[in-house]
């Protein structure tokens, strides 16, 4: 027999004895917060009564469960007292039909709203919601009761619904709910009547409840949930609480079940059976179960407890069902133990997200959700913010998923407790703990749910502490904490749940933690992300007590939404959309636009054309504007360039910004100006600006200048700067109509004139077009950061994410493959191991067979060329990757770089205008006004259109995007023009050399010096040798997007090939899922549609690649590359995929030779994954037209040129000015047979000199050295300066560099480290300041230094994570500073500081807060060479790490 318990149901306050006796006053249910449920039923466990016990252990249909989803009537009101009265009484048939579930903003019944940290609700004033507005859905929907249910007791049960909503059954009031993601259920029983009845349902956008919901995702309305009736009878099983419990071995188990008994209970009595998996009953005795099937995310093995009612005659009068899972969940020793055994949490967030239901999930895509984290090696889920939907945790009882369930409770725009937080507020009590209880009654029978979550940024007050209360109580599942502040903890919390720390900050969390770790949320994959994400997880399975984490987040937010586009009657034909849902009203001629201020706006393709406006400017548009709401932008392009508003109710504003400020024509709003239609008018003509209403000039401000440059777009009735997803204000409220925007300043004749055809912008609204559907992700990108997209298509950075969550890892040495689990519950008898060999492309050698852990022998496969061993872990069943490792196993040639071709004597011809270089069957021009090639023809075809040019830029990712990227776009990066100062052309034997010197630039005091080499031989290559260095601000920046060159091919060439890392786009801090390989794709497949539009395709690794059209001709680049095409070279300038506008003027193949990692949000790129600026950079790439059996392929032959392999060797790479040192050139032989003819040429950093510099090595068989004096010249920069060698034997050569540090002078006497140049510096935001704090992202922004009031003069200000590397020569003792937490910070941040003398970390400090007095520094540094300054994140993310090496010194010799 199973053990268990009965008790008889209590009453408590959800008793429908508290139902008020008449329709309830709506605005005090929903401002009361206190006011959680009216008319319910007490939660419990989901108890659906089926026929019988056969139906309930297959789950089936049954007769007494009724579905109320499906067509529904529904009637939108602007307010709850909008809506249309005794609606409740009717069936309303005329109404608008809707399929329930469904969400009112994707149903297009009300404005979408997307926001992270504050409300949508304006004023923000908890509990308090709008009274202006406040949209409110009324419901009806008709239903049957069926004759066999009229005699029972029948339940209506919302899965959920938001915000408060209010039910009635045939006109009877039958209860309230404050709205939320668990189930309410009300006893309609004596609400109902034979036949057709009414159910209606008044639901409101915004109650108390809202407040709780302060979730970073769209804000979602409606009856988003399922809807269902189940019938009783008059006494009914009520609630059921299952617990198993496993024995010190973990093999036998006991199980409980205490059940309770509702209604009319007369000697009633329960029977439990257990039944396995396959529906056969398991023996329970005295409670015991022996050894039964455990429950694991490897092992789900389900089993179903039935529970039968009996009346006391022994008659059966309900039965019902629950999952069991017999697992035990503990914490001890620092883990997380699943049946006494470590597991590793390989999760993600969920937000539940439907790119056409919104927050509504079908079970198709709930089921799609759950099959890809399998795929993905993927085995846990938070449920973030809010519990799922019921189905999911069926699913992941059923599939093996482990769940962190998470209250639906958000309150980030009231979390700093104890004072502004909600979790502290006394009339919050109640309504945290209710939803708490609810989830854990849901839940709490689920296997699945292992760990129990009491909410997210909500701080940590009052509420908190009862909800952990109540779990414990009730519960033994560990609970878990994801507060900001602390971060992640809690101390009733068993697991600490660190949010977004890099993996330096994990392995400090590691080393001082006093519980298991498993990150809350990590690993922030918005947009083309997910970098060094394998860093992580070297930390995780290092440390016992790191356990992994959720990563942040699964699939995008993006929502489904009209396409409706307004026509630009300028003549630009300038693209322009509506976003929200603004409507087309008559306008003051013709139709115009009016906006809600619940995100209705306008967006402008931020064409070219916008950005030549400098000196003149004229904004002109008519208005109606609506009752203030907090701000009213009527045309803007950012913030830092013009705008046209109303900062305030009563204010009229123009203002444009340069020179580093805003200049600004104000005037107080005319008396009439709410409802009634004013022309409104901003001009600027280099000297004075003017304000305009009606006509009437009413403002003026003089000054003299020109309009900065601005990255942002225009919108009309926002700012896209100030108004992303953290906007506090409502959008503009009113019409709009005839807006323009001129780049003069038009005369009040032409205004009147309306000279619209020489504006740059023309918008009269008079008609919208329908493009059919877009995905939308509102006011801001913050809800953009899924590992699949909306749809579920996995993103390129899924496989990064399965590779390196991957339970199977493999090694391979000598011939050995040796395999390893980390699964702790099976085997890997459901994997087969496929290996397989590849050269260039071609299968060497492969084989299928089962996958076994340990060592395997494998044949020999050495070569002298390059070969690969890439292995993959394959579930048999489902045929997907596990696991994916390559190993080098060959050589390092490279098969077909070359043709063979004769390498006869080119002709070169030179004048004023261009160099041309001919040869058999090739002519290639370059233009000396331009500094790049303009033509390379072959066989009669023009293989391109221009470059090689500078490849300095990328679309920012949107971890770069309000963050490096407005240093980037300040600098100029985005506009880089090249400036050519010499082109020196000779001769080297039968070759040409070309030799290009110039300047890339896009503003003032921010370039690229740069040089382009061009040998052009007689078979058609061309070996370029590029060197660049940045110069100016541009070494400011916190790190450079890519060095390299792009060219320009016609718009045919659409086959792309390449030898390098695929099949899908990576980059070098996210490779591990994408194995080198010969891959063949076209241009517009290798573009991915990021949302926003960004930097994609990039493939790392690439030893060549090829693009051609497939029959006429193509080209082809080797070396050490990153390469990627597109034919979108603005990316950037557009909001979405669908805005994109392709190159006029051919396709872009990107060949750089550094690319910075993509990292994720909230952390820059790892120090060795960036690009960095203060650096000068070089290299060699072979480019060469491809030949006609290549055209048509794609891919290279099979001829192997033997190449020389080359070093270069210093005893030391650190040189003053003016200081030599020796460098030895090694080069050796690969090959069998001797190296004939083999030459040698050394290219020095800019300023620089080798002597000598070219070498004869003559012949080669083994190895041969020579060496030869590096010089640098005095005045030359700091940093790493790169030597680049070249070697070659015949048609076959190598590139080799070795970097040389450019120090400054040793430092003499005390010397305050400010004064210092630096070697090198990375900065968490913006650059490191000098003598000030670090402020914000631009040089020169921040303040004096201060540590809890105390001044310093002098100091470097940091952010985390930053370092500076000083040059000491060996000539210092000792370095002092004060190290603190900026005072600029308000008391936020927490930092960690660190000294390192030649690699060696001398000093550490504690965690430093700011809080804390600043922290003494004295560190011996005697000898050392370099001196390195480490600011850390303190384990807890960077947020407000701004950091001070205060009076920073360093005592040296004199």
């Amino acid at each position: 027999m199973l053990r268990h318990a009965l008790a008889v149901l209590l009453t408590l306050s959800f008793t429908p004895a508290a139902v008020a006796s008449a329709d309830p006053d709506v605005q005090s249910y929903l401002e009361n917060p206190q006011m959680v449920a009216e008319g319910q039923v007490p939660p419990h466990a989901e108890l659906k009564p089926y026929a019988n016990v056969r139906d309930a252990v297959r789950g089936a249909d049954s007769p007494w469960v009724r579905s109320l989803d499906g067509e529904w009537r529904i009637r939108m009101a602007q307010r709850p007292q909008d809506v249309p009265k005794g609606f409740q009484n009717r069936e309303n048939a005329d109404w608008r039909s809707v399929s329930v579930p469904h969400t009112w903003q994707t149903d297009g019944l009300d404005h979408p709203m997307f926001r992270n940290i504050p409300t949508e609700m304006w004023p923000d004033d908890p509990p308090r919601v709008p009274r202006d507005v406040n949209p409110t859905g009324a419901y009806t929907k008709t239903f049957e009761l069926p004759d066999d249910w009229a005699a029972r007791r029948t339940v209506l049960r919302f899965e959920g619904v938001t915000s408060g909503y209010f039910v009635w059954v045939n006109g009877n009031y039958a209860g309230y709910d404050q709205g939320g993601y668990t189930p309410a259920e009300f006893d309609i029983s004596k609400h109902l009547k034979a036949g057709p009845n009414i159910l209606a349902v008044q639901v409101h956008r915004w109650g108390s409840g809202s407040h709780l919901e302060d979730v970073d995702q769209w804000r979602f309305s409606g009856i988003f949930r399922s809807v269902w009736l189940y019938s009783t009878p008059a006494a009914y099983l009520r609630d059921v609480t299952i617990k198993t419990d496993l024995d010190a071995e973990y093999r036998d188990a006991t199980l409980s079940a205490n059940v309770e008994i509702g209604g009319s209970v007369a000697r009633h009595r329960t029977r439990t059976t257990l039944y396995d998996a396959n529906g056969r009953m398991v023996p329970v005795t005295g409670g015991r179960v022996s050894n039964p099937a455990k429950w694991t995310d490897e092992t789900p093995n389900l089993h179903t407890l039935v529970i039968e009612l009996l009346d006391a005659g022994g008659r059966v009068v309900q039965v019902a069902r629950q999952p069991v899972g017999f697992r035990e969940v503990e914490v001890r020793d620092k883990q997380l133990l699943i049946n006494g055994k470590r597991v590793l949490i390989k999760g993600t967030n969920r937000a539940e997200t439907s790119v056409k239901g919104g927050r509504h999930l079908t079970r198709a895509e709930q089921e799609r959700d759950v099959e890809l984290m399998k795929r993905l090696n993927v085995n846990a889920v938070r449920t973030s913010h809010y519990p799922s939907d019921p189905y999911l945790y069926e699913l992941a009882d059923r599939e093996g998923i482990m769940i962190a369930d998470e209250i639906d409770v958000e309150t980030h725009h009231h979390d700093a407790c104890p004072n502004n937080c909600l979790a502290e507020r006394p009339e919050w009590q109640a309504a945290f703990l209710d939803r708490f209880t609810a989830m854990m009654q849901r839940d709490k029978n689920h296997p699945s749910v292992i760990i129990w979550d009491t909410g997210n940024e909500a701080g940590l007050g009052k509420a908190h502490y009862s909800m952990a209360e109540y779990a414990r109580k009730n519960d033994t599942r560990p609970l878990y904490h994801q507060s900001n502040g602390p971060d992640g903890d809690a101390p009733f919390a068993d697991i600490w749940g660190p949010r977004y720390p890099s993996p330096a900050g994990l392995e400090s969390m590691a080393q001082r933690t006093t519980k298991p770790i498993v990150m809350g949320e990590y690993a922030h994959a918005m947009g083309n992300s997910l970098g060094n994400f394998k860093e992580f997880w070297d930390v995780i399975r290092k440390h016992p007590q790191t356990q992994g984490g959720f990563i942040w987040d699964w699939a995008e937010q993006n929502i489904e939404l009209p396409l409706l586009t307004t026509p630009d009657s300028s003549g630009n034909d300038i693209f322009t959309y509506l976003t929200g849902a603004p409507s087309h009203v008559d306008g003051r001629v013709g139709k115009a636009l009016s906006l809600s201020g619940l995100d209705d706006f306008v967006e402008v393709y931020r064409d070219r054309k916008f950005d030549a406006v400098s000196k003149g400017l004229t904004l002109d548009a008519w208005v109606k504007p609506d009752s203030w709401s907090g701000s009213f932008t009527i045309i803007s392009k950012g913030n830092h360039q013009y705008a046209l508003k109303m900062p305030s109710a009563d204010t009229l504003e123009f203002h444009v910004y340069g020179a580093g400020g805003w200049h600004v024509a104000q005037a107080k709003v005319p008396a009439d100006w709410t409802g009634n239609w004013h022309r409104v008018t901003g001009t600027f003509d280099g000297n004075l600006l003017r304000l305009l209403v009606d006509g009437r000039e009413v403002g003026t401000r003089a000054w003299t200048g020109e309009i900065a440059f601005s990255h942002w777009p225009v919108n009309i009735g926002r700012d896209a700067e100030e108004m992303q997803e953290n906007t506090t204000a409502r959008m503009a409220h009113g019409v709009i109509d005839q807006v323009r925007v001129y780049h003069r300043a038009l005369t009040e004749s032409e205004l009147t004139a309306d000279p619209k055809s020489t504006a740059v912008l023309a918008l009269d609204f008079e008609t919208l077009e329908d493009k059919g559907r877009k995905e939308s992700y509102g006011a801001g990108t913050g809800g953009v950061d899924g590992v699949v997209w909306s749809d579920r298509r996995l993103q390129p950075e899924a496989a990064e994410l399965a590779a390196v969550h991957s339970p199977i890892h493999m090694s391979y040495q000598d011939g050995d493959l040796t395999i390893a689990s980390e699964r702790v519950f099976t085997g890997t008898d459901d994997l087969e191991l496929r290996w397989r060999v590849e050269e260039n492309g071609r299968t060497v050698a492969a084989e299928n067979r089962p996958l076994k852990v340990g060592t395997t022998k494998l044949p020999s496969f050495t070569s002298q060329v390059e070969r690969t061993l890439t292995t993959r872990a394959i579930n048999r069943k489902t045929g997907a990757e596990v696991g994916v490792a390559q190993f080098q196993v060959g050589g390092s040639l490279v098969a077909g770089l070359h043709t063979g071709a004769p390498r006869d004597p080119v002709a070169v011809q030179s004048n004023d205008r261009e160099v041309v270089v001919t040869g058999p069957g090739f002519r290639y021009a370059l233009s000396r006004a331009q500094g790049t090639l303009t033509s390379m023809r072959v066989r009669g075809t023009e293989l391109l259109r221009t470059g090689p040019s500078l490849d300095a830029w990328r679309a920012p990712l949107s971890n770069e995007f309000m963050s490096e990227d407005s240093s980037w776009y300040r600098a100029g990066l985005d506009r880089l023009a090249t400036s050519p100062s010499a082109v020196e052309v000779t001769r080297d034997g039968d070759d040409a050399l070309i030799t290009v010197r110039s300047t890339a630039s896009g503003v003032t005091d921010a370039s690229f010096g740069q040089t382009f080499t061009y040998r052009v031989s007689g078979d058609g290559e061309i070996r370029l040798t590029h060197r660049v260095a940045a110069a100016g601000r541009m070494r400011d920046l916190s790190y450079l997007p890519n060095i390299g060159f792009k060219l320009k091919v016609p718009d045919e060439f659409q086959r792309f090939t390449w030898y390098g890392r695929g099949p899908g786009e990576n980059y070098d801090d996210r490779k591990l899922g994408t194995p080198l390989g010969v891959y063949q794709s076209t241009v517009d497949r290798e573009h991915q549609d990021y949302y926003k539009p960004q930097d994609n395709g990039n493939h790392a690794d690439t030893r060549w690649a090829t693009l051609s059209d497939g029959r006429t001709g193509g080209l082809m680049v080797a070396g050490d590359l990153d390469v990627r095409v597109s034919r979108y070279d603005d990316l950037d300038r557009a909001a979405y995929p669908f805005a994109l506008q392709p190159n006029k003027d051919g396709t872009t193949l990107h060949v750089d030779h550094r690319v910075t990692g993509v990292s994720e949000t909230f952390h820059a790129p790892l120090p060795q994954y960036r690009v960095n600026a203060s650096s000068e950079y070089a290299y060699s790439v072979l480019l060469r037209p491809l030949t006609p059996t290549e055209v048509m392929t794609g891919k290279l032959g099979s001829r192997v040129d033997c190449t020389p392999q080359a070093t270069l060797k210093a005893t030391r790479t650190s040189v003053e000015p003016g200081e030599s040192v020796p460098v030895d050139l090694v080069v050796s032989n690969p090959c069998g047979a001797p190296l004939a003819a083999v030459r040698g040429a050394v290219h020095a950093p800019t300023g620089w000199t080798a002597s000598p510099a070219q070498f004869d090595l003559g012949s080669v068989t083994d190895t041969k050295s020579v060496r030869f004096t590096l010089t640098r010249g005095p005045g030359t920069p700091v940093g790493a300066r790169p030597v680049l060698a070249e070697v070659s034997a015949g048609a076959a050569s190598t590139t080799t560099s070795l970097d040389f540090a450019a120090t400054p002078p040793s430092p003499r006497g005390d010397t305050v480290v400010s004064k210092l140049d630096f070697v090198s510096e990375s900065n968490g935001w913006g650059p490191v300041e000098r003598d000030t704090s670090n402020g914000e992202n631009q040089r020169g922004d921040g303040a004096g230094i201060s540590i809890r009031g105390t001044k310093f003069a002098t100091g470097l200000g940091a952010h985390a994570e930053s370092s500076v590397e000083l040059y000491l020569g060996g000539a210092c003792t000792r370095f002092t500073a004060v190290a603190g937490v900026d005072d600029e910070t308000g008391g936020q941040g927490s930092v960690g500081f660190e000294v390192y003398a030649d690699g060696e970390r001398r000093y550490a400090s504690p965690v430093v807060t700011g809080t804390a007095a600043g922290v003494p520094v004295d560190v011996d540094v005697s000898g050392a060479t370099t001196l390195r300054l480490v600011v850390t994140d303190g384990g807890n993310g960077n947020g407000w790490d701004h950091a001070d090496w205060a009076a920073a010194t360093v005592r040296c010799r004199a």
